[in-house]
């Protein structure tokens, strides 16, 4: 069996098509949601620090040098491949005595007993959990009292929601019939209720089920924005680029619903779209921290 799934297939090469450049663009956009969270999440010298769904490590990597020589990391996913990746970073920083990692879903954290982290801290794992009052639940055991948890979570309701004519915010409303073709067989050929996991809470919602879980003070701040989307002259690059693990990659969804012509139709509008930046891109983000 490759050493891959489809998490760490994803965080690999499916969230940036192969391409060394929108790698490096989309690291340093997450360079910025990973410091808000570090910086909100308090993270003092000898801390024990969880990273629930660590993928590849970009939290529980910063959180090593926040921590110190006497603190501690746990890097827990529930990707052993991508667990890998984090194990090798760690080796290359010369910290693999200061990690621990654990392969462990965001909804059971068994491997942990119960009040023996500083601080939780997580990104972009909630919206792929269905029970996520069972999620928060488990960071707030394995909190010691006095712990903190701080997180990034899309909003998805607000920002992943289907507007019929656009393709991740490119205007392809020209040929809106073949845009359409891909909607309909993404949503066909999901065999699970993604969508409605993905898009099924938004900021209110987290606030709740962090207080049910047993937070007694919450702060939450949600950053919305509109602007256009990028301008780009790598449509192979795109078409080869899937939005989240879960997801197909649009060459797929092409190749699953279009002829030969519509295709050829439809990557000339999208090439134009990107070309120009022309479009509307939403972007909605909630950062929120509690203590226990």
């Amino acid at each position: 069996m490759p050493d891959t799934d489809v998490w760490a297939t994803w965080l690999r090469t499916g969230r940036d098509g192969g391409s060394a450049r929108m790698r490096a663009e989309n690291l340093d956009r997450l360079a910025k949601l990973r410091d808000r969270i570090l910086d909100r999440a308090g993270i003092r010298p000898g801390d024990t620090v969880l990273d629930v769904g660590a993928g590849q490590g970009l939290l529980g990597l910063g959180a090593l040098d926040r921590a110190g020589e006497q603190g501690r990391v746990i890097f827990a996913d529930i990707s052993e491949p991508a667990l890998d990746d984090c194990r090798a970073e760690v080796a290359g920083l010369g910290a693999s005595n200061r990690a621990t990692f654990v392969r462990a879903s965001a909804t059971d954290l068994s491997a942990l007993a119960s009040e023996t982290v500083d601080v939780v801290v997580e990104r972009a794992v909630l919206l792929f959990i269905e029970d996520r009052q069972r999620a928060l639940d488990e960071y707030h055991r394995v909190l010691r009292p006095g712990g903190r948890l701080s997180l990034g979570e899309p909003i998805n309701s607000w920002m992943g929601r289907d507007r019929p004519g656009y393709l991740w915010g490119y205007d392809v409303t020209e040929v809106i019939e073949l845009e359409r073709k891909l909607h309909d067989v993404d949503r066909a050929e999901s065999t699970t209720s993604r969508e409605d996991v993905l898009c099924g809470f938004d900021d209110r919602d987290l606030v709740a089920m962090t207080r049910a879980a047993g937070f007694l003070r919450i702060e939450a701040q949600t950053d919305m924005a509109l602007a256009p989307p990028p301008v780009r002259d790598d449509l192979d690059v795109f078409l080869d680029t899937a939005p989240n693990p879960l997801a197909p990659t649009t060459r797929a969804l092409m190749s699953a619903a279009l002829n030969d012509d519509e295709s050829d139709r439809f990557k000339r509008a999208l090439d134009r779209a990107m070309r120009d930046g022309h479009g509307e891109r939403r972007h909605a983000v909630t950062v929120l921290r509690a203590w226990r």
